[in-house]
Order: C-alpha cells, then sequence, then structure tokens
C-alpha cells in the first residue's frame, strides 16, 4: 500500500540561494540572483615562468589582439604582467598605467569609446618587459622588432623560443551573456519525512516554477534533472519538459541559466519553487529527537586532492613525520608540533643559496635543499612543506596566499573547521604560529573579517615556544600581520607533491600571475584582486565541510528495522566507523540493517580515510517505539 505526500519547497533569498552552486559571472544578490557586471577576457592562464618575458624596447614593441563583439563596446581595465611605458587601443593612446597595489601587474583605464567589433589591438610600447605564456592557440599576440612596421606572431620571448600569449587581460563592465546557478541535491524521499527517517520511496510526480524579472533581451531558462542513487544522473532537461513526466526518482536537481545575448541589462531570479506529489511505501515507528547540525553547503568549484601516492609515502617515513606529533595529547597541538617541526627544518629563509634556484612547491625537494641552503625557502616553501607533511599524515591541507605572503589551512576534524597554520612568517623560527579569537583558532576569511572591522585586538597570535602577543602588537618588521589578509586566495588544488600544473614554476616568487588560483572578494565585481578570472564573494566556494559524515535512516518492511546510510564526500575515502547506544567504534559498511529494540538510542558515525585519520563524529538520537 502507498500514501501520497505533497511537498513544497522555495529558494529565496541570499540564505536559500547561498546553498546553492554558482558559476564565475552570476551573483546571488540580497533580492534575488543576478548576473554581475563584469567579465574578463583573456587567451591565457598564466602558466609560465617569471623569467620567460619579451623584453620592449623604443623599436621593440609587443601587441595583444582582443576579439570582442559590439556588447564589448564598453568602459573597461587592461591588466598587464610585466612593466610597460605607452599604451595604444586600435591606434587610441590610453594612460596612465598605474602599478596595482602589492602586485606585479600594472592596469589602464579603456574607455568603450576606442574598442570595435571585431579584432582590437593593443600596442605596447616603451622600455619594459611583458610575461609569456607558450602556446599554440588563439595566436593573437606578436612582437614588432622595427617599431610596429611589421609583426610576428610565431617568435616571442627570450631569442623568439615562444609562440605564446602575452599575459594580458580585459575585464570590461557589461553583464556576461550567461552564467549559471544551480541546486544542491534534492531528496524527496528525506523531504517526505515527517519523523526524521526517510519513508520507503516509490515514485513523484513534480512542478518547478521560478519567478524573475528579465528585461530587455534577458531571460531565465529553467532545467531539471534526475537520479535514483544521487550518484548518476539523467541529463539536464528543460524544466516544462520534466513536469510533464510521470514515476519520477527520488533525487532531483534544478539549475537557471540566466542570460544577457546584449550584457546590457540583467535578469534577475527572485525565487524557485518546487512541488512535488511523492509516493511512499511504509512509513517507521521510529523518530529521529536530535541530530548533528547537517554540512554546509559544498564549493562551486572543483578541487583536486592529493592521493596516497608512493612520493607522499616516502614524506612520511624518509622524514619519520609520525614520530613528530608523537606524544602530543590534541589535534591542535599535533598540527602546531608539525608547523614548528617544518619552519625548523630550515632556520635560514628567504636566501637564493648556492644555487640561486627557487624550487617548486614539492616538499621532498625543498627538504633536500634547505639546510645550507642550497636554494630559496620563503613563506611559500614554509607553507608547501606544512600542507604536504600534513597530507601525508592524513590532514586535508592547502596553500592559502595572502598579500605579499603565503599560508596554509588545514582542515581540523576536532573543530569541524579550517584553520590557518602560518609556517614561514618571520625570520625568526619561533615565531611561526597561528592566530586565535576566544580560544578558538581562525582561518582566513575569519582574520580578514576581524582586521577590516577593527578587531584586530581581540586575535591572539599563538606561537609554540613563546607568550602570544595580541595581534594588534605584531610589528611587520618581526612578523606577517593581520594587515597581510587584505585579500587572499586559494589555489584549487593541493596535489602539487604529483604534478606543478595548472600553477607557476616560481609560485610566490613573480608575485602570483598564474590564473589557477580562487580569490575571495566581498562582492561579485572584484576590487582587491581584479587582475584574476576566478573570483568569489560565496563563503562556501573556499570553506566547504571536508570529511563530515552524513546519516541516514531509511524505512524498512519490518518494524523498528532501519537502513542506515553513510556517506561522505572525503577526499582518499576508505571507510565507515559507527558506534550504536554508546558502545565501541566498529567498521561499518556505507548501508546496513539496524534491529532496534522499544526504546531510546543513539547512533554515531565518522569517515577514515586512507592514512588512518578519522573525520569528525556526526550523531543521531532517536526512539523506537
Amino acid at each position: 500500500m502507498s500514501n501520497v505526500t505533497q511537498i513544497q519547497m522555495q529558494w529565496r533569498g541570499r540564505e536559500a540561494f547561498g546553498q546553492c552552486t554558482r558559476e564565475i559571472g552570476a551573483d546571488s544578490a540580497a533580492r534575488g540572483v543576478r548576473l554581475a557586471r563584469t567579465v574578463m577576457f583573456q587567451d591565457e592562464r598564466g602558466r609560465t615562468h617569471i623569467h620567460n618575458r619579451q623584453e620592449l624596447g623604443e623599436d621593440v614593441m609587443a601587441m595583444k589582439q582582443f576579439l570582442l563583439t559590439a556588447a564589448d563596446c564598453v568602459d573597461g581595465r587592461l591588466y598587464i604582467y610585466g612593466e610597460v611605458g605607452r599604451v595604444s587601443v586600435n591606434g587610441a593612446p590610453v594612460k596612465p598605467v598605474k602599478q596595482l597595489p602589492s602586485t606585479g601587474w600594472q592596469v589602464v583605464r579603456v574607455p568603450g569609446s576606442v574598442l570595435r567589433e571585431g579584432i582590437n589591438e593593443v600596442v605596447f610600447a616603451g622600455a619594459g618587459f611583458l610575461l609569456v605564456e607558450d602556446s599554440v592557440h588563439p595566436d593573437r599576440s606578436a612582437v614588432s622588432c622595427d617599431g610596429g612596421a611589421t609583426w610576428d606572431f610565431d617568435a616571442m620571448g627570450p631569442q623568439g623560443m615562444n609562440d605564446g600569449e602575452f599575459l594580458v587581460r580585459l575585464r570590461l563592465q557589461r553583464y556576461p551573456s550567461a552564467a549559471a546557478i544551480t541546486s544542491p541535491p534534492v531528496d524527496l524521499a528525506e523531504q517526505a519525512a515527517t519523523d526524521g527517517v526517510c519513508p520507503e520511496f516509490t515514485d513523484a510526480t513534480v512542478s518547478l516554477a521560478a519567478d524573475f524579472e528579465a528585461p530587455g533581451d534577458s531571460a531565465v531558462a529553467l532545467e531539471m534533472r534526475f537520479s535514483t542513487d544521487a550518484l548518476h544522473w539523467e541529463a539536464w532537461r528543460p524544466a516544462d519538459e520534466a513536469r510533464a513526466a510521470r514515476s519520477l526518482p527520488r533525487w532531483l536537481q534544478w539549475r537557471a541559466h540566466l542570460l544577457s545575448p546584449a550584457g546590457d541589462v540583467t535578469p534577475t531570479l527572485r525565487s524557485v519553487d518546487l512541488q512535488a506529489d511523492v509516493r511512499i511505501g511504509a512509513e517507521s515507528s521510529v523518530r529521529v529527537v536530535a541530530t548533528s547540525a547537517p554540512a554546509g553547503p559544498g564549493s562551486s568549484h572543483g578541487f583536486a586532492y592529493q592521493l596516497p601516492t608512493d612520493r607522499l609515502k616516502r614524506l612520511a617515513e624518509q622524514y619519520k613525520l609520525a614520530d613528530v606529533v608523537a606524544g602530543e595529547e590534541t589535534e591542535l597541538s599535533k598540527l602546531a608540533a608539525l608547523r614548528d617541526w617544518c619552519r625548523h627544518t630550515a632556520p635560514k629563509g628567504w636566501d637564493m643559496g648556492r644555487t640561486d634556484w627557487c624550487p617548486p612547491w614539492d616538499a621532498l625537494v625543498i627538504l633536500e635543499m634547505n639546510q645550507d641552503p642550497r636554494a630559496l625557502c620563503m613563506c611559500t616553501h614554509y607553507s608547501t612543506l606544512f600542507v604536504q607533511t600534513a597530507l601525508a599524515l592524513g590532514w586535508t591541507a592547502r596553500h592559502v596566499i595572502v598579500d605579499h605572503h603565503c599560508v596554509a589551512e588545514v582542515w581540523c576534524n576536532d573543530l569541524a573547521k579550517w584553520v590557518v597554520m602560518d609556517t614561514g612568517n618571520s625570520h625568526d623560527p619561533e615565531r611561526n604560529c597561528h592566530f586565535e579569537h576566544e580560544g578558538i583558532p581562525l582561518n582566513s576569511i575569519e582574520i580578514r573579517r576581524m582586521w577590516k572591522t577593527g578587531r584586530s585586538a581581540e586575535v591572539w597570535s599563538i606561537y609554540r615556544r613563546r607568550r602570544r602577543l595580541r595581534a594588534d602588537r605584531i610589528k611587520p618588521k618581526d612578523q606577517c600581520a593581520l594587515l597581510n589578509w587584505r585579500r587572499f586566495g586559494v589555489p584549487l588544488r593541493n596535489n602539487h607533491l604529483d604534478t606543478p600544473f595548472p600553477g607557476e614554476l616560481t609560485e610566490g616568487w613573480g608575485e602570483y600571475f598564474c590564473d589557477a588560483y580562487l580569490w575571495y572578494e566581498e562582492r561579485p565585481v572584484p576590487v582587491d584582486s581584479p587582475e584574476y578570472g576566478l573570483t568569489s564573494d560565496r563563503e562556501a566556494d573556499f570553506y566547504w565541510p571536508v570529511s563530515s559524515t552524513s546519516i541516514q535512516l531509511e524505512a524498512t518492511d519490518a518494524p523498528r528495522h532501519l537502513r542506515v546510510v553513510l556517506s561522505s564526500a572525503a577526499p582518499n575515502l576508505k571507510s565507515f566507523q559507527v558506534s550504536k547506544d554508546g558502545g565501541d567504534w566498529r567498521r561499518a559498511q556505507s548501508q546496513s540493517t539496524w534491529r532496534l529494540t522499544r526504546g531510546e538510542h543513539s547512533l554515531e558515525a565518522r569517515c577514515m580515510n586512507a592514512f588512518g585519520a578519522a573525520g569528525p563524529v556526526s550523531r543521531v538520537d532517536l526512539i523506537a517505539e
């Protein structure tokens, strides 16, 4: 016997839409989802070396072309990595050329009146240089050695060895032609539950509608897709087509495309409303009375995690990393001990050493080079040591680039949050630290907010062998201070031990020109890091839950018999463990049946990764009747 349960869901407002992932160009504004009025044009990602450069002079000029539509002929800014004296666009001089704060980039305003539909030629003259990324297409950069009489598109950089593109980017004040926002997966059985236990799901019919405003030729196109297991998904199809279908499966997602062909107006998606008739079977005689808070939303961007490769294993074994943290009682003290060890492997930092060389982000290389020193070991390398040794011990860690500095963040399972570890912040090895507010370690966005709101005096710099220091009393000549968090970005991977790409070969030595990092902004149009194409004001794009475990309870035909479904997005996931009614931790399958007696019960679950590290504990309390 089956029953039909009607459910209604609505996404409206910043908080609800903030649960959704979104493409670059979509903005979850206070009154709805809009397009952000900014578009970046670039033909490279800056994957090059600081010395792969085209020198300029009075007779040696450079040209960068941009292919634009009529909609692109609006005001903008040109971002240039290098140094140039004079810039003209389609023969019209543009000025002044200014240096961006704290970076190796220059910027010049470009009025829309000098742009045109088709090929636009930007010419650079005067003493200076431009960086080159080697590539074959689209072949829109050229060099002239005769004052602009002739142009060579195939030979640039040192001795003409590159056929590539200059690191020159154009950001225009127009709306993108399209950007999409996508809901999290919706479990119709979970939505139909009345007691916290999912009833047996049969099928469903659904209706999806969007409330939006679309001025001019803008539009909103709504799509849906479905799945039987939330792992394998059908193709996207228009929402109206999906609405007509019957016997739809258990999971669905919606996606809204915001469209602006002319780029002069934006649609506004005010709300999305879902209605469904869900046919359910048996309901449970068990009800949930308390449960852990659900994991937060995921990032809009993929992240490439380090795998347990032979090189990572070698790092742990060769340097006896387990011994470094042995004897420490808490997870935080273990992380601090590891940070301190990493800093003291190279007591003399910021020295190019005997090889006058900047190593890649590779801990095995750095540890071989940093004692003499044989090569440079600076903040990026100290952070590399912490990130990769933490990975070797089972933690999830990553680099974080701040202003003129590089730190690390690590996922702390005990706190279920990301925490900053500042390994190489000073010439004094004893100043490696983390930051706390009211005893809680902080991450980068929390540090930035405390600094921006004038609350640095509430933050403490915590050392391993020194007395703690109030952050507003940090002297920049002694240690990197909170003002370094005026901006920050993260690489979208932590597998640098396996491959240097995508990235820069001298990351951190050349002011970060590669566009392989996601930069945090507090508004949809970037202000702090406008020279990069990857920016976001969505906190979850930077701070997603790493190793949390979801517990889902499902009804079965048998009374007081529940199906327990465990899931986790933890990197290098190996297994799950559960504790029932306060008992010992035992290995568990991702799906199992739990036979209950009448009365109160509890279930705790956590994931285990390939390194034997346990994730945060999730808990559910219930009553069986």
